[in-house]
């Protein structure tokens, strides 16, 4: 008799701990979620929808979507019919410089009738050498590369040499700048 009781109270302990330690990581798990460190249970909700988007917003990435795809159209329908009308080479990239408060300098890009694909950005100053790629972002104006924002401490002080190759359309092509830094 007295065994059986020491297997029930053991056997009703075993599960006593259990059922805690499920409270414990359930109440963990939506606090969490309450206090916004993980997102599960609104990432399950947005697979389908995301219900940040205004409906001016939709609107305007769907005009932006046409607007590419008209570009592209267009370019590759002239492109057929005469190579040399919208060519893209390296005086449709424009290059500047800007140097920032926090201690860094941003590339900025332009780039004419290109609407897709890869910036590679490489600054050397002497033997020393940075390197950086991003993606067109394409605007009906013009493209842009996504951004490059160098560190001033990436490379020493002097004349840095700005190399940016463009790649679309298998087709790559180069500017180069230069920019004292001290």
């Amino acid at each position: 008799m007295i065994i059986k009781n020491r297997k029930k109270s053991s056997t009703r302990k075993k599960l006593l701990i259990i059922a805690g330690v499920v409270v414990i990581l359930i109440s963990t798990f939506l606090i969490l979620e309450a206090t916004g460190a993980t997102h599960i249970i609104r990432s399950l909700n947005d697979q389908t929808t995301d219900t940040n988007i205004t409906p001016e917003q939709a609107k305007e990435n769907e005009i932006n979507s046409n607007n590419k795809e008209t570009f592209v159209t267009d370019k590759s329908n002239s492109n057929t019919s005469n190579p040399d009308v919208q060519a893209l080479t390296s005086d449709n990239i424009s290059i500047s410089t800007q140097r920032e408060t926090d201690g860094s300098v941003t590339i900025l890009t332009q780039l004419k009738n290109y609407s897709d694909g890869t910036c590679d950005l490489t600054i050397t100053n002497g033997s020393n050498k940075y390197t950086q790629t991003a993606q067109i972002i394409y605007q009906e104006s013009f493209s842009s590369c996504a951004g490059f924002s160098v560190p001033l401490n990436s490379l020493p002080t002097g004349t840095w040499q700005i190399s940016m190759t463009v790649t679309s359309k298998d087709i790559a092509n180069t500017k180069t700048a230069s920019m004292e830094v001290q």
